[in-house]
């Protein structure tokens, strides 16, 4: 074990550190541009603080150990019930709303995977002391700023209501074991088990129609999604949650975001405390999402007295694990839609063999078989738009258009200029 470090932790140093320091340092700086101060709760909290208001499934998650004095205490598992205590505690007489964001590690025990170990690095913020619509869509509009500042520009802000869906389950009056069959169903988006669940659970017809329009209330056709939901409502919580989604879409028009955002009324993750908007920052290629939020208007009167907030929760790490995938991809995309380059060989065995070597290497070459003169290759070039003329002597002179028709010589070829803008 000398030397070793436990399973689900990591060493990070030389350009690993430094990239994570300056994305978080980067983060930072934008969510105080927008109005949020810095806060540092404490790395561990008294266990009873933290763990009663967890769901079962990120309470069996934390580290938890014992003090000197038998007090059991806990590693912060995230950052937005400490902020809640801080504010419910010590700083609830002062005017709201407050803005607090944050940056360091939390501890889950999760199985290790792509941009998250058991330590991992959290960047967030919250909104706390305001209940309105203009409050959510400012934290997803933060949210959205955030991604772009890490390099994201492919990405999907999933947006649900909780209230869609518990005041539902009010209209249905259902038994514990049904909902948990029917979350079962709507949380792996399987049409058979809710099919089951139809067929056991006997319903009235305006809530049998409602259940099955469900997966169907999903989409970034934002408002077609929210008036198909408003023709399978219940009671008045789901009229008041699609209004406010309504307000929010209403408040995000100044924020050029809408074209990333996806309503789903079928997102009922939650942590334990969530009470109204829930949100995923979900990016291609990576197949868990870089960040979520939600309002939680109970949580800070659990430490003193009651306060609306609303806040975002980013992972440093899974940031740039999606930021690389995206970049890659971006790369094999340039290479894929690039026109191929004109190469004239000029009858050398030579030339067919680095042209062969480039093509191997992902370059696209198409080959002069009329032994062209160089002035009607830059003619077919043009016409064509082929940007890239290489010219056998003694090893290929790479010639380049911009589009007008002119080539400049660029001497010898350098083989990395074919796979680059």
């Amino acid at each position: 074990m000398n030397g070793q470090v436990p399973f689900g932790v990591a060493d990070y140093f030389w350009d690993e550190a430094r990239d994570r320091q300056r994305l978080l340092n980067q983060l930072m700086e934008t969510f105080r541009v927008w109005g949020y101060g810095d806060v540092i709760p404490p790395m561990f909290e008294f266990d009873s603080t933290l763990s009663a208001q967890y769901d079962d499934r990120l309470r069996r998650g934390m580290y938890r150990f014992l003090d000197r004095d038998g007090s059991t205490l806990s590693l912060r598992p995230e950052f937005t019930t400490p902020v809640a205590r801080l504010v419910g505690a010590r700083l609830h007489d002062w005017p709201m709303p407050q803005r607090f964001c944050y940056g360091g590690s939390v501890f889950r025990y999760v199985e290790p995977q792509a941009g998250r170990q058991r330590e991992f690095w959290q960047v967030g913020g919250e909104l706390i002391g305001t209940p309105t619509p203009a409050a959510d869509a400012e934290v997803l509009a933060l949210t959205a700023t955030a991604l772009n500042v890490a390099g994201l520009h492919e990405y999907r802000l999933i947006l649900g209501h909780i209230r869609y869906y518990r005041c539902l389950l009010e209209a249905l009056a259902l038994t514990p074991p049904q909902s948990q069959q029917l979350q079962w169903a709507l949380e792996r988006k399987s049409e058979p088990l809710l099919a089951d669940f139809l067929r056991d659970i006997p319903l009235r017809t305006g809530q049998r129609q409602a259940v099955e329009s469900l997966p169907h209330l999903v989409g970034g056709d934002v408002g077609g999604v929210l008036s198909q939901a408003e023709r399978h409502i219940q009671n008045r919580g789901m009229h008041e949650a699609l209004r406010t989604l309504r307000q929010i879409v209403d408040a995000l028009s100044g924020y050029n975001i809408l074209d990333h955002l996806v309503i789903d009324l079928t997102e009922i993750r939650n942590l334990g405390y969530y009470t109204g908007i829930s949100f995923e920052a979900l990016t291609p290629g990576l197949g868990t999402a870089v960040g979520s939020g939600g309002r939680y208007d109970d949580l800070v009167g659990r430490f003193g007295p009651s306060q609306p907030a609303v806040g975002v929760a980013l992972g440093v790490d899974r940031l740039l694990v999606a930021r690389r995938r995206q970049e890659e991809a971006n790369v094999v995309e340039r290479r894929q839609r690039r026109s191929p380059a004109l190469a004239l060989p000029r009858g050398s065995a030579a030339a067919l063999a680095q042209v062969q070597a480039l093509r191997m290497a992902g370059a696209h070459i198409q080959l002069d078989v009329n032994g062209w003169s160089v002035d009607t290759a830059f003619a077919y070039a043009t016409q064509t738009g082929v940007r890239d003329v290489l010219l056998w002597q003694e090893g290929f002179q790479h010639y380049r258009s911009e589009g007008d028709g002119d080539f400049a010589p660029l001497g010898l070829l350098d083989e990395s200029q074919l796979f680059c803008e």
